[in-house]
């Protein structure tokens, strides 16, 4: 089969979702559009994006749709319900509506996000009795699911997954009942003799191949890379401005950036942190940490307010959209991320790519993306980071020495070399 004649299905409900919910805009939000972006650009197969797996419902359908008309990027779509359905047009103008007021708003007042979700589930509800979304009569040869679980689809179909991590399989205490409830339906979707699978690092692929039994030569890897967006900002001015606009003193800090959860091993880091504030409390640095609120995060904030240093030390900004992160990154003398396992570890890499010198763990993927352009140390020993930590808040000449190695290293990683193996994998399966 010729390469350009291969016709692919891209499944975008993710961003369609993080569209309506800026909570929702993850690592993993990033890389679906990045490399949708990328692909599009390459213009090497007939590629369609479109809304459909096992648990897309017309609400996500609409949300996506919207999402494509304000990307400003001529793409093919795909339609898998009824065109004719005679509630669309006024579905679709109460979610413009509703993604409008969140674009302008940022936040619903209470008894508007109860109605939205309230239309939301019995949009849900109409869609799983009455609407049936379906592809079988549109010529495909492959169908790429980023995140969600595979549908069934015709038995010519070939099917590929991205596979992120295994942590909901391997760390099950890490995550919650719904995401542990989401991993088995993902694993469960997959035919381990028929389907294709990429995964975003060699660890994750190693964790997927242990647990599942499936083939290696099934499995591929499709390194992730940070977004053109983040770069050094070197302008002081800049710098201060976003300080200001997010209400972080202009002081020395420390950052980290995350989804604010157990996984994070952020307890950890405030620990580590207070402990180098108990030893001089005149130390002149703050710490910053950057993100969503996730779950069973109490006490981080309990951790801080219990600490009369930390509460005078430590910044909480939530989330921080991406234009903006990186005067926030280049403004750190150092980002520390501490994390007990991941399956990529996009952030560290962010970071490295404006110039801020990084720590991390010596776990998972994470030796994987920073190689020898950061300091490595082992998340359960508080003496390594407080080390760590030391070495760079003292030593200007290590932080411009890692600063660049950073920025050399982040080269290695890019979307034009993510969607090049992307497409690899397309012309294997639909080959195959």
């Amino acid at each position: 089969m010729n390469l350009n004649t291969i016709q692919v299905a891209y499944d975008i409900s993710i961003l369609g979702q993080g569209y309506t919910n800026s909570k929702a805009r993850t690592g993993i939000y990033r890389a679906v559009e990045s490399l949708l972006l990328e692909i599009i650009q390459k213009n090497q197969i007939d590629f369609n994006v479109l809304c459909l797996n096992k648990d897309s419902s017309y609400w996500d359908y609409l949300t996506t749709e919207i999402y494509i008309e304000n990307l400003n990027q001529v793409i093919s779509t795909i339609t898998p319900y009824p065109s004719n359905f005679f509630l669309q047009k006024p579905y679709k103008s109460l979610v413009e509506r509703y993604c409008y007021t969140l674009k302008t708003r940022m936040t619903l007042n209470p008894l508007n996000y109860k109605l939205i979700q309230a239309i939301k589930l019995n949009i849900q509800l109409l869609d799983r009795a009455i609407l049936k979304p379906d592809i079988s009569h549109i010529n495909l040869d492959l169908y790429h699911s980023t995140y969600f679980p595979l549908p069934r689809l015709s038995n010519n179909l070939k099917k590929v997954i991205t596979i992120y991590d295994l942590i909901p399989q391997i760390f099950p205490d890490f995550v919650t009942s719904q995401v542990k409830r989401r991993g088995r339906r993902i694993i469960d979707s997959i035919n381990i003799n028929k389907d294709w699978i990429t995964c975003i690092s060699e660890n994750t692929k190693q964790d997927f191949c242990n647990y599942t039994g499936m083939n290696p030569e099934r499995v591929f890897v499709t390194p992730l890379a940070a977004s053109e967006n983040f770069y050094p900002v070197s302008d002081p001015a800049i710098i201060s401005q976003k300080l200001k606009q997010y209400q972080i003193p202009e002081q020395p800090y420390l950052l980290s950036l995350c989804t604010l959860e157990p996984r994070k091993n952020l307890n950890f880091l405030l620990q580590c942190f207070a402990q180098l504030l108990a030893q001089d409390p005149s130390l002149d640095l703050n710490l910053v940490l950057v993100g969503v609120s996730g779950w069973k995060n109490n006490n981080i904030f309990q951790t801080v307010q219990n600490n009369s240093l930390l509460k005078k030390h430590v910044i909480f900004t939530g989330y921080i959209p991406d234009h903006d992160l990186s005067a926030i990154y280049s403004g750190a003398l150092a980002f520390v991320y501490p994390s007990l396992y991941e399956g990529f570890g996009l952030p560290p890499l962010e970071a490295m790519q404006c110039g801020t010198p990084v720590i991390t763990s010596n776990t998972s993927s994470l030796p994987e993306v920073v190689g020898d352009a950061g300091i490595i140390i082992n998340p359960h020993q508080s003496d390594d980071l407080c080390q760590a930590m030391l070495e760079l808040i003292n030593n200007a000449t290590l932080r411009n020495q890692l600063s660049q190695k950073g920025i050399d290293r982040a080269t290695q990683f890019s979307w034009a070399k993510c969607a090049a193996e992307t497409i690899k994998v397309y012309k294997i399966a639909a080959n195959s």
